[in-house]
């Protein structure tokens, strides 16, 4: 495999999609797929599953991305040299990211980047308001949102499952179903400055009849307003299934999958500290896939 096989298969995996690689490349998107689908004639193998939403990983891309990643860091390695990448960690980085994400599942593998170069300082916002990369809020943001403009590097580095979550002893007090639109339950939502936030669409589409009963500026809150039985409330899956107070409803269609999106600002994407700590984040987010879906509950804090 040669490195330009590397550089474009990892840009299709984190942008999710022929047209985010082809920015990420410089290239257009055609291009982008002649390369994969020779590599894949070369390999004999599919590394995507092509569909209307974009490209994800197949079992043999899952089975490769490591290698690749790898790859790619030994040649900054190469590039940067050992001592003088060492050395250009020192300084701050800021990263915003939402707090379920920092809490549950990102800090441990920040920590061990930060025992490994003393130099490192981490600033991490957690606010639910989006920080402004044009104006260095961040360096480096994790969005449930893509952003449509602004001079940044944007890629897809993963997704994570919502759904319908409520107390036992409020579904002992309510209809057993959610039929005629929710009507007879009562939600937990987002206040209305949150309400371009697609848990908070996605719960007025699935529940209209449903009547809100608290809205809220943080998961934290709903959550523990959704453990003392106040109401249904659209969850991450990943924070909501590893609570015993919780019990998932609505079953499987009740349910959509959030995409994960980081971005960078342009011009310091390059840096190697802002390359580091990028990294680390995208690495933790592909490795806690099984969490982020569901499959497998993260531990209570």
């Amino acid at each position: 495999m040669k490195w330009d096989d590397v550089r474009i298969f990892l840009a299709v995996a984190r942008g999710g999609s022929l047209i985010a690689a082809g920015e990420r490349l410089a290239m257009s998107p055609a291009s982008v797929a002649r390369h994969v689908e020779e590599l894949e004639r070369r390999l004999g193998v599919a590394l995507f599953l092509r569909s209307r939403n974009g490209y994800a990983l197949s079992d043999a891309g899952l089975a490769v991305i490591g290698d690749a990643e790898r790859a790619e860091g030994a040649l900054a390695a190469l590039q940067h040299g050992a001592t003088g990448a060492a050395a250009s960690l020192a300084g701050t980085v800021r990263v915003a990211m939402p707090e379920t994400f920092a809490s549950a599942l990102l800090m441990p593998r920040l920590t061990d980047l930060l025992v490994d170069h003393e130099g490192l300082r981490l600033e991490v916002a957690t606010a639910v308001n989006v920080a402004d990369l044009t104006r260095r809020e961040a360096d480096i943001a994790l969005r449930l949102v893509r952003p449509s403009a602004g001079n940044v590097v944007i890629s897809r580095i993963g997704s994570m499952s919502v759904g319908l979550y409520a107390a036992p002893d409020y579904l002992s007090r309510r209809p057993s179903a959610l039929s005629d639109g929710g009507r007879g339950h009562r939600v937990i939502g987002w206040d209305e400055k949150f309400q371009g936030l697609k848990a908070a669409r996605w719960l007025s589409e699935r529940l209209p009849n449903a009547s809100l009963v608290l809205s809220a500026t943080s998961v934290g809150a709903q959550v523990a307003a959704c453990e003392s039985g106040m109401g249904i409330a659209a969850l991450p899956c990943f924070l909501a299934g590893a609570r015993p107070g919780l019990v998932r409803i609505g079953g499987p269609e009740a349910c959509y999958a959030q995409d994960i999106w980081m971005v960078v600002h342009h011009d310091i994407a390059a840096t190697a500290r802002i390359r580091a700590v990028a990294d680390v984040l995208r690495v933790a987010v592909r490795d806690a896939a099984p969490i982020l879906s569901g499959e497998r509950s993260a531990s209570v804090g």
